[in-house]
């Protein structure tokens, strides 16, 4: 982010797809040279500026885009639970080694927010950096060795914007492999990256530096290490967010530069792959002593929150002809275990209504990978994690295991890594896939601004800002070994003083980001920093540094891993061998020796054969469940058990069987040839023994032709999707299905739909409440805030509305406004209850399928405590057109912003289920804080009434 006062940070309203070119651009360092000794130019600094003042901190730009389109609603909502974390796990995370306060505001003058807080360490130091200056810490003591430094002193004499500029969006880096320092932060001027590097592992030696200019602003630049054991694949990586001047987003680029030669202080050249649509991406960043497998292309991550994916862009290089390096035509894309929704709401703080920054549109910065010797667990490891909603809604930190795994070379099973990781190989994207996951959301505070990184045991490290409205925001830390319970990570520690503050600021930045690191010198301590408040105070942060180790890492030892899905799925029927998996025993820090395999929990009728036991780690051998094909239908889980002395690990199996195909369901309603139905109807049938889920098909003939609807569920009814045409007859027919495949169609079903707001034959239409709003304000009432409210008012033009009526704009900040109807009783005798106007909608829209801004209608009935959602279902005439957007009032829900296909439309409202209540109609319209629809905008309602038949 850039240092520019006066300068706000700007949302834009939409984000266009971009499409990258294949071919990349190539770009030369336009100057490059060797810098005097750091400690000599810190010797000539002048003194030091201004000290940064608490109050009314200058905020530090960055350029953020609205979140997009997410596709799951608050009806799916429990489809995210079973892989949130709602518990301590009942272990306690290591505590902390060293924890000490680094840089605070003063060192940022004259203030700023947010620090940009970030680090590493070397053999003997860790170094931080926070936005425009950088400090060195003596790893074993906590003392300050060096600074604060303002950032730009790496490029003293260098001349160019890298000298004269000091912009900020800083990353200290160490390069394991090479024992160097890689330092680096943006110039607004001229649109630079500036890169520095130690010409040796001392931090105040001299540096190798580089100026990079791009055509376009590139903020929030990110910085990754990667080789491979050939070197040809060998870079420093980087992404940008790319905006053009009018500060529009033009795409995430991701850029290899030329770390062989940079570390020689050579001319340098850089392949670029401008215009992707990734705005939060990560390089991949390689930690460890060793490299990736021969060949293995560099890659980029992501997620798709509105498929539940993670997605990788691979960028295998060239150097040789660095214009012939590659980018992924389309990402490799890895679905999670369980869907997730990003959180994109404000972060709240104790004693204040000011909210911070969740940061969800982005995959946290590191994204750390590791390399493994022959004949461990995984070849590579990656760790990821980004902030996403909990079951309580609050913020909880999602936390990716990925197996990366080279193609070559090919091995027999029973010996997979035993030949070696270093093939001669040609340029290759590894393997995806993920080892394992969760969400950690173990209370009501919400979690982000998180960093993660593995040891070199395959233990997780894992540390974040927590806070809520009952805290002050703090640090805490957590992790796993290797060897915990799947999707669990252990009990939090904190590495902040017992009492901190919180940011009062209406700024509601916070981070842009914090770091993870592991301890080169030994491959196992974890070191953490972020920035927190010590009391309560406009801008007075400070920062925080941590280290803390697992008890295990660096001794032998061994992990039971499985080479084959640990989920089987069987149709018994079918099967023509039982289940069985590929068990292996992955070893660290040179375990070897006997691992006698043994099971538990497998289901009775059924014995456990291995094809070699015990083996000799590292070794495999086939888990055969015996008779596996045989069991009735059902879902089991086992556990396989590898024992070798004093060490016992347990892997966790599962098998899903169904003995044969499910049979054809019975329909039950509506009842075959039934008239009058809703046009939008609930339809149920009968369970089928052995059925795992069901889809229902609507059509227009009976030989289901034309399938105007249809939908998959899990459960023995379907609300129809759409709204089907009046008075038409349709087909509908079942289908169960379960491992086994489809089961046979049900037999058809036909009803017609009625009109909607008319009444079905026999029964007789009365109005018991109705409006034109022509005669004053008749009872009704306005609640909520912000901006405009409801008012009466003469229809706008462009609505197709006439006269007088209630209507509120779309407005431009932030604003909940409700239209209160009087109270209605509805008569216990209604078999059919309607509610009917006119309308016109148009609020701020995210896209085709999603809405920022919004209207609803809720319902309160009787003496029930407040207003409740009416869902889509009950829209006959005019559906809700959108999600609303996380972030967002009215987060999850389906609601009204697009304009409907003809205006004015009518809309019918289903209210069956409340005939014989006293009912009250809200008219919920909700506003953020930037960003209309194009007018006409607002909503606007006419002539109202609630007809009953009877």
């Amino acid at each position: 982010m850039p240092i520019a006062s006066g300068i706000v940070a700007l949302l834009l309203l939409t984000s266009a797809a971009h499409a990258a070119s294949g071919v990349p651009e190539v770009i030369t360092a336009v100057r490059h040279d060797v810098s005097a000794p750091m400690r000599d130019i810190i010797a000539q600094l002048p003194p030091a500026q201004v000290p940064g003042r608490e109050q009314e901190p200058r905020e530090v730009p960055n350029i953020f885009l609205k979140p997009g389109y997410v596709g799951i609603s608050q009806e799916q909502a429990d489809f995210r639970l079973p892989g949130i974390q709602t518990r301590k796990l009942g272990i306690t995370a290591p505590s902390p080694i060293q924890s000490f306060d680094g840089q605070d505001y003063t060192s940022c003058g004259p203030g700023c927010v947010p620090p940009d807080t970030n680090g590493d360490v070397s053999d003997k130091h860790f170094i931080q950096w926070v936005n425009t200056s950088w400090a060195i810490y003596d790893k074993i003591t906590g003392s300050k060795v060096s600074g604060p430094t303002p950032g730009n002193s790496f490029w003293i004499g260098f001349g160019g914007a890298c000298e004269s500029g000091n912009d900020g969006d800083p990353i200290a880096l160490w390069d394991p492999q090479a024992h160097r320092w890689v330092m680096s932060q943006f110039s607004v001027a001229g649109n630079a990256q500036c890169v520095a590097i130690s010409t040796t592992s001392d931090p105040l030696g001299t540096y190798y530096r580089y100026q990079f200019n791009w055509p376009n602003f590139g903020d929030y630049p990110k910085l990754a290490v990667w080789t491979d054991t050939t070197g040809t694949q060998d870079a420093y990586l980087l992404i940008t967010h790319e905006f053009d001047a009018s500060s529009n987003f033009v795409g995430a680029a991701f850029i290899a530069m030329q770390r062989d030669k940079m570390l020689q202080g050579q001319p340098a050249a850089m392949v670029r792959f401008p215009g992707n649509d990734a705005y939060g991406v990560e390089p991949v960043n390689l930690t460890g002593l060793l490299a990736a497998p021969a060949g293995s292309c560099p890659a980029y991550v992501h997620f798709d929150a509105s498929t539940s994916e993670y997605k990788f862009w691979d960028l295998c290089l060239n150097w040789t002809t660095p214009a012939s390096s590659t980018l992924s035509a389309t990402p490799t894309r890895v679905a999670a275990g369980a869907p997730f929704v990003p959180n994109y709401n404000d972060v709240a703080e104790l004693g204040t209504s000011s909210g911070l920054n969740a940061f969800g549109t982005h995959i946290m910065y590191r994204a750390n990978a590791r390399a493994f010797p022959p004949g461990a667990p995984t070849q590579l490891s990656l760790a990821v994690n980004h902030t996403v909603l909990g079951a309580a809604q609050q913020g909880g930190i999602k936390w990716v295991h990925f197996a990366l795994k080279s193609s070559s070379p090919s091995v027999p099973s029973d010996r997979i890594f035993s030949d070696g990781f270093d093939p001669a190989a040609a340029a290759q994207a590894l393997g995806k896939a993920i080892l394992d996951e969760g969400t950690f959301a173990p209370d009501n505070n919400t979690r982000w601004m998180g960093g993660i990184a593995v040891d070199a045991n395959g233990d997780i490290g894992v540390g974040y800002s927590v806070s809520s409205s009952s805290i002050n925001p703090k640090i805490n830390i957590t992790g796993r070994s290797l060897n915990d319970a799947a999707g669990m990570l252990r009990d939090e520690q904190t590495c902040t003083a017992a009492a901190t503050g919180s940011q009062l600021t209406t700024l509601n930045r916070w981070g842009d980001y914090s770091s993870m690191s592991v301890d080169p010198a030994d491959q196992c301590t974890f070191w953490f920093t972020n920035e927190y408040y010590p009391t309560t105070s406009s801008g007075a942060w400070s920062t925080r540094i941590c280290s803390f180790r697992f008890a295990g890492c660096g001794s032998p030892d061994f992990a039971f891993v499985s080479d084959t899905p640990r989920r089987l799925q069987i149709c018994g029927a079918t099967a023509t061998a039982d289940p069985s998996y590929a068990l292996r025993a992955g070893v660290l820090n040179g375990f070897a020796g006997p691992v006698t395999l043994d099971t538990s929990g497998i289901p009775a009728g059924t014995t456990a054969s291995f094809s070699v036991n015990p083996i000799q780690a590292p070794g495999s051998s086939t888990f055969t469940l015996t008779g596996g094909r045989n069991l009735p239908s059902g879902e089991y889980s086992y556990t396989a058990i590898g024992a070798s002395g004093a060490l016992t690990r347990t892997l966790g199996l599962q098998l899903g069987v169904s003995a044969t195909a499910a049979a054809a369901p019975p329909l039950v309603a509506p009842v075959n040839a039934t008239t009058g139905v809703k046009v939008r109807p609930l339809l149920s049938w009968t369970a089928t023994p052995g059925a795992l889920s069901y889809t229902v098909e609507v059509a227009t003939s009976a030989a289901f032709s034309t399938i105007v609807a249809s939908g998959n569920v899990t459960g023995t009814s379907w609300a129809v999707n759409v709204s089907l045409t009046p008075n038409t007859q349709y087909f509908w027919r079942v289908r169960a299905h379960n491992y086994c495949g489809d089961g046979a169609n049900s037999a058809a079903f036909s009803f017609t739909t009625g009109v909607p707001g008319q009444c079905a034959v026999g029964t007789t239409l009365n109005t018991v409440f109705k409006d034109n709003f022509q005669g004053g304000i008749n009872g009704w009432t306005t609640a909520g805030g912000g901006a405009t409210g409801w008012t009466q008012m003469t229809a706008p033009t462009g609505t197709g509305l006439t006269g007088t009526l209630w209507g509120i704009p779309d407005n431009s900040t932030t604003s909940d406004r409700q239209l209160i109807s009087p109270t209605i009783a509805l008569p216990a005798a209604a078999k059919s209850v309607m509610l009917s106007y006119d309308t016109y909608h148009h609020f701020e829209e995210n896209g085709p399928q999603g809405c920022w801004d919004n209207a609803t209608l809720t319902i309160k009935a009787g003496n029930a405590a407040g207003f409740s959602y009416l869902g889509p279902n009950r829209m006959f005439t005019d559906p809700y057109t959108g999600l609303v957007a996380s972030g967002e009032i009215n987060a999850g829900l389906t609601a009204w912003c697009q304009v409907a296909a003809s205006v004015p439309v009518r809309s019918v409202v289903d209210l069956d289920d409340f005939a014989g209540q006293s009912v009250q109609l809200n008219f919920r319209a909700t506003t953020d804080s930037n960003g209309v629809a194009p007018a006409p905008n607002g909503w606007y309602i006419a002539n109202l009434k609630v007809d009953v038949c009877q």
